[in-house]
């Protein structure tokens, strides 16, 4: 078996990636630290799941009109 693919199963989490000793650094030379950090992967979580939900309403519409449209002919 491939040795690689064997130290790739563990994935971590993002208080593990954020606990990492090279992170400290990184969020400094962008101007970060981990409370922005966390606020902003929240925020940006909670528009994405906003959109995703939107779209789903949209889809299901369409889908609708869709579906009434076929019946009068």
């Amino acid at each position: 078996m491939d040795e690689r693919s064997e130290c790739c199963r563990y994935e971590p989490s993002l208080e593990d990636l954020l606990a990492d000793e090279v992170m400290q650094p990184v969020l400094r030379s962008a101007g970060l630290d981990l409370r922005e950090l966390r606020e902003m992967m929240v925020e940006t979580a909670r528009r994405m799941e906003h959109r995703e939900r939107r779209n789903d309403m949209e889809h299901r519409e369409r889908r609708n009109d869709t579906e009434g449209d076929a019946g009068l002919e």
